[in-house]
């Protein structure tokens, strides 16, 4: 018996099968990759990967950079959630440079396919069930390599047989480290004066995570009397996190000193120097500039000047008088 459908009834039937289809698909995953700051591990700080929605069961994060090969699994609980860290201890061991983290679902067959491994020569490997399928190199240069092993393990899930889904972000691992803002140029770690009385801000940038604190110290140049010791948090920022030390008025007496920020997890110190002194009288008169090969003008109340004009002018004329008189 032959079916004969209407418009309106190849639509319904068009509806019903994307309807059957959306029940069938597994939810969604959402991956979140928690670092230390904006696209950047920090040697020594933890990184973390983590999810929900995920219903295949176990899944996989590929940690690869300079000289680093780590394949990390977990298998997520009843709602679909998982978490994988990376430890400070692991991290602090990571080489400077491009990282790629991968995040792997092994799809509805609840099975991974592809996997890493290696050749008989020792150089890492990416298999298909086993099977080797392409060859990354050895160890030693994957840094050189980083977006190409990316792209040859990306490929891989559209391989016939492959339901392999992959998630890649790329970050830099850089060694802990914590900067000032505003320092004066061409002046070492001298930082901008400041004026007793007044309120005294310094900030500054770090790529330790938001998880850190840093102690802070404010001492004289001349003695090393510290003065005042305070804890500071590290503030998320992009494309930096920052930090802030603040002291409300009235600030400082006059005077030299050192500021020093010290990151003791990460064993990171950094020191400024700058002067606290005195406001400008309000009475006192700008310099004026003076360009190259010119001479400054003499002061107003300093005669100096018109005395020796009006001196040279007399001479003159009695040496004209004199002339005339020949």
């Amino acid at each position: 018996m032959a079916i004969v459908c209407s418009s309106s009834g190849k639509r319904e039937i068009v509806l019903i099968l994307l309807l059957c289809g959306l029940i069938v698909m597994p939810v969604s995953s959402a991956v979140f990759f928690t670092s230390s700051a904006p696209g950047i591990i920090t040697r020594g700080d933890p990184f973390t990967i983590s999810g929900t929605g995920e219903v295949n069961g176990t899944v996989a994060v590929w940690v690869i950079g300079r000289d680093h090969f780590e394949i990390l699994t977990t298998t997520p609980d009843d709602q679909g959630n998982f978490s994988i860290t990376v430890k400070p201890s692991a991290t602090e061991m990571f080489a400077s440079g491009q990282y790629i983290i991968l995040f792997q679902d092994p799809g509805q067959g609840r099975t991974m396919e592809i996997e890493g491994g290696t050749d008989v020569n020792g150089s890492l490997a990416i298999m298909n069930k086993g099977k080797i399928i392409a060859h990354l190199g050895p160890r030693e240069e994957l840094g050189d390599n980083i977006h190409a092993v990316a792209d040859q393990i990306l490929s891989s899930a559209t391989l016939p047989g492959v339901d392999d889904a992959f998630i890649a972000e790329f970050f830099f691992v850089q060694k802990p480290a914590i900067f000032f803002d505003h320092l004066i140029p061409a002046s070492g770690f001298r930082l901008p004066d400041q004026v007793t009385g007044n309120r005294i801000v310094i900030t500054g940038t770090t790529n330790l995570g938001t998880d850190n604190t840093l102690d802070s110290e404010i001492r004289t140049r001349d003695t090393g009397e510290v003065i005042i010791k305070t804890t500071l948090p590290v503030i998320a920022g992009s494309p930096m996190n920052t930090w802030k030390w603040d002291l409300d008025s009235p600030g400082l007496p006059s005077g030299d000193y050192i500021l020093t920020v010290v990151s003791a997890r990460s064993n990171t110190t950094i020191e400024g120097s700058f002067t606290v002194g005195s406001a400008a009288s309000p009475s006192s008169s700008p310099a004026i500039p003076v360009g190259p090969g010119k001479s400054p003008l003499p002061p107003l109340d300093d005669y100096t000047f018109p005395v020796l004009v009006a001196c040279s002018l007399i001479v003159l004329a009695i040496v004209l008088y004199y002339a005339g008189r020949e």
